[in-house]
């Protein structure tokens, strides 16, 4: 709003860069109240734009429901760096854990992004089998909370590293890892009483880069452009335990399986994680602003 009115005063163009992809779900009186005044103002800003560049297919959805013409919508594929580049090596060694299999998490510790949710799933894999880790790459307020389910469940494989900063650090969790999860899920904000979910999840992007086989949940914006289900990985839906625990038994059991995900995982980031294209999206929507 601060922007579009901005643009009003200086005569400027707006042209809007966009991330939600869902809308929220009211739980309360008060949220639906706050989330109908929210919509209108979005449709509004939305309306107003002189384009609007979204990041991915959900996006598109989205700006699309609120009946914003196709031609004012220009996509540039949301890109990450491409991990394969920086050196790396494999942890194994290096984290005490043999030949495990490695499930890695890689991200902010904190509620919405769903790492109770694949610590649990993840104690059922450790009972049917014990060459299993799992490695935590981040940190945050949920670390704690997250720490102590482990505990309860009586978890021995967890490993958690902290904030992992360099790339070639990055890297080296990604290289060594055998599957990757994006657990998010959704949660009912305290303030606002709304559901809210996970906007992109670049990491998706990175651990591709890497040729691994992904598992993400229906809230999670990448995975709708990026994960193919029983291709590069899984779609499960967010907040079940059963359902990620199933995926990931799938991808752990099956190591031609594995590698042949990790392949398609890799031939699909290259295909959609292309800084030409974002770069154009970028332009289409500026040479069609100034028309």
């Amino acid at each position: 709003m601060i922007s579009l009115l901005v643009s009003k005063i200086t005569s400027r163009k707006y042209i809007l860069w966009i991330e939600e992809w869902r809308v929220p779900k009211p739980r309360s009186l008060t949220s639906m109240i706050r989330i109908s005044l929210s919509n209108l103002i979005t449709k509004y800003v939305l309306r107003n734009a002189q384009a609007i560049v979204v990041e991915g297919t959900p996006q598109s959805r989205y700006v699309r429901n609120f009946g914003v013409p196709s031609e004012k919508v220009f996509q540039a594929n949301h890109c990450s760096l491409d991990y394969s580049r920086f050196n790396s090596t494999n942890l194994k060694k290096k984290l005490n854990i043999g030949e495990k299999l490695v499930i890695l998490y890689v991200g902010r510790i904190i509620e919405p992004k769903g790492l109770d949710v694949l610590i649990r799933a993840f104690s059922k894999i450790e009972k049917e089998r014990e060459d299993v880790c799992l490695v935590i790459c981040g940190d945050g307020s949920f670390r704690d909370s997250c720490e102590h389910i482990g505990e309860e469940m009586k978890t021995k494989h967890i490993i958690f590293t902290g904030m992992v900063e360099e790339e070639e650090g990055i890297a080296s969790f990604y290289r060594t890892a055998d599957v990757f999860v994006l657990p998010s899920r959704i949660v009912t904000g305290k303030r606002t009483a709304v559901e809210i979910g996970e906007g992109w999840g670049l990491v998706i992007n990175e651990a591709m880069s890497m040729g691994k086989p992904i598992i993400a949940t229906d809230t999670v914006g990448a995975a709708q452009d990026l994960v193919r289900n029983g291709i590069n990985g899984y779609i499960v839906k967010n907040g079940e335990i059963d359902g990620l625990y199933l995926a990931l038994k799938k991808i752990i059991e099956e190591p031609k399986l594995r590698k042949t995900m990790g392949e398609n995982s890799r031939r699909i980031f290259e295909e959609f994680n292309d800084f030409d294209k974002m770069f154009e999206g970028f332009k289409k929507a500026i040479d069609y602003s100034v028309l």
